[in-house]
């Protein structure tokens, strides 16, 4: 597909939910804890939200922001080449604390790898992407790709061992053998195997590896640290990305490194870092709120909160027959469509029945691999879940029939091997059986 027809495909799936409804879509009026958000003079149930943990509503934070408000203007605009405000020195030394390793904070996660991934790559390198990768990390390595030859490649998606397999050939011609991936995949939900990467790591010494775990930030691990640290500490050759725009609660992306000397090239030399403008000084001062709040007991609380939620909200889907295309302990739902027309109707529909989901339709997505995203959060009450299950349930089967579609041929098209059903409690299902094409 050349740039132009694959610029107007991305044109043409958009603007068919924009024009259904279901895209771009504006939020009117006060946004509460009863997680309800209206749109177009209707008040739907929220199941889109990433703030998995509902902190934006802290009255912490929200006095915190108010209060660097008063103490440093709306703004402070300066690059931090040159100045910073001490937020930035007091939010950094927190968040080393979390991560116990060395910690540097940008104004959004894709700034983040735009920042890192120039600097920490080599054209003597190769570059093994998973091929659910984030957009935005793509883009950090492309900026690299633009400007320097590196050997780059694709992995079909949490091949683990086909991985193996290309770092011990790439390792006999290359300096370095990078492994680009997400520790929660923000469409799926599906988790890289943490477990086998620290092994791959512990085996190759020429493995090196980049983890974006911006999804479960806060919701997993010690002081919310996420899911690719909550059982290890960060590795001699890892660098893991995440985010302050999800269950952090106040924007901004964050790096963590293995020691100070990479943090410290990464601060000098990473072009954002130098010409970007900062986060503002009501972001910051929230972010300190939550960051403390991160360190004490209240934030595992939360997770346990979340956590009950999303066991809830499986148990009801293993009373349907819904084809739930990920794993079932992220905060990240995906009913699997296969085909977009019929993502797009079954979103007007649950519209209509008062409810607010995602649709996952290509780019984000290839385009058989269709479906409906939403989130779990700890807004939600146990009673809207079960409503929007229950509608969810009636609405898509409905659709399935007036369209002459089955559950089995969604199946076939994710290449899903076995069912929600037939998999025991807290098994990744797609860990190793769904793959993009």
């Amino acid at each position: 597909m050349n740039h132009d027809n694959f610029m107007n495909a991305v044109d043409q799936s958009i603007s068919e939910g924009v024009k259904r409804g279901i895209l771009h879509l504006i939020q009117e009026g006060n946004l509460t804890t009863d997680n309800l958000i209206r749109i177009n003079d209707a008040e739907l149930v929220n199941f889109t939200s990433c703030s998995y943990l509902g902190l934006e509503h802290d009255e912490r934070l929200k006095r915190a922001a108010i209060a660097a408000v008063e103490k440093y203007g709306v703004q402070f605009s300066e690059s931090r080449a040159y100045v910073s405000i001490d937020l930035y020195r007091e939010l950094e030394d927190l968040m080393s604390k979390i991560f116990e390793a060395p910690t540097i904070v940008a104004p959004t996660t894709t700034l983040a790898h735009l920042s890192a991934i120039p600097v920490i790559l080599d054209s003597g390198d190769a570059v093994i992407a998973d091929q659910q990768l984030h957009n935005s990390v793509l883009s950090g390595i492309n900026v690299f790709r633009a400007n320097w030859p590196i050997h780059f490649e694709v992995l079909r998606h949490n091949r683990l061992d086909l991985l193996k397999e290309r770092i011990e050939i790439l390792q006999k011609s290359h300096n370095r053998v990078w492994y680009f991936a997400d520790g929660v995949y923000s469409m799926f939900g599906d988790r890289c195997p943490a477990d086998e990467i620290f092994n791959l790591l512990a085996s190759y010494p020429s493995f090196h590896t980049y983890i974006d775990d911006a999804h479960s930030m806060s919701i997993l691990g010690k002081n919310g640290k996420g899911y690719i640290l909550s059982n290890h500490a960060i590795h001699d050759r890892m660098i893991v990305a995440s985010s302050m725009a999800k269950a952090f609660a106040t924007g901004g992306g964050m790096l963590v490194f293995p020691n100070e000397e990479i943090a410290r090239r990464v601060r000098a030399c990473g072009a954002p870092f130098n010409s970007s403008g900062p986060l503002q000084p009501a972001t910051l001062g929230a972010a300190v709120a939550s960051a403390k709040i991160h360190l004490t007991d209240e934030i595992a609380e939360l997770q346990t909160e979340l956590a009950n939620r999303i066991k809830y909200a499986n148990s009801l889907f293993k009373e349907t027959a819904l084809p739930l295309i990920s794993n079932f302990d992220s905060g990240i739902f995906f009913v699997g469509t296969s085909r977009a027309e019929l993502a797009y109707i079954i979103m007007e529909k649950m519209i209509k029945r008062g409810f607010l989901l995602n649709i996952g339709v290509f780019p984000a997505v290839s385009k058989n691999h269709s479906g409906i995203r939403f989130t779990i959060t700890v807004l939600q009450s146990y009673d809207q879940i079960a409503r929007m299950v229950k509608t969810l349930n009636e609405v898509f089967f409905e659709t399935l029939v007036e369209h002459q579609y089955s559950v089995d041929q969604i199946y076939s098209a994710f290449k899903v091997v076995a069912r929600l059903a037939d998999r025991p409690a807290g098994e990744f299902a797609s860990e190793h059986s769904i793959e993009r094409e």
